[in-house]
């Protein structure tokens, strides 16, 4: 009889900012039903960079977000190029990711908390949920 033991494989990767990967791409079975879900919601229609900043955000790239930032995130990166984790420890974030809307926009959200988010060719490529509306201060 043969004796089995148990390995442990180490990645040479250091883990991600927060210590945990925050992917939000949708699984294959759920996509019919956000999409139908979004169509209901007040649409903000992304430029290419928008584009490319839901892709980074979506596959972890700037974990620990959730999401485009808070005011509260938006103003520690900016004045510390760092943010707060709720545990009490920080993470670089030095350069803040936020989704600029004009005020027609704003209009069209107005109390609404969720959003869908469209792609430059119209298409619905995600939605934000309990968005926070706030102006960027210079």
């Amino acid at each position: 009889m043969q004796s089995v033991s148990k390995m442990t494989i180490k990645s040479s990767l250091i883990d991600p900012d927060g210590g945990e990967l925050v992917e939000l791409i949708v699984p294959e079975s759920e996509i019919g039903a956000k999409r139908a879900e979004s169509e209901t919601m007040p649409k903000v229609k992304l430029t290419k960079i928008d584009l490319e900043w839901v892709h980074v955000i979506s596959e972890g790239w700037a974990s620990p977000l959730k999401g485009f930032m808070t005011e509260d995130e938006y103003l520690q990166s900016l004045h510390f190029n760092s943010l707060r984790l709720k545990n009490g420890t920080f993470v670089n974030m030095s350069l803040p990711i936020v989704l600029a809307i004009d005020e027609e926009t704003k209009e069209q959200i107005g109390s609404s908390k969720n959003v869908a988010l469209v792609s430059p060719q119209g298409d619905i490529i995600g939605s934000l949920r309990s968005v926070e509306i706030y102006n960027l201060e210079n």
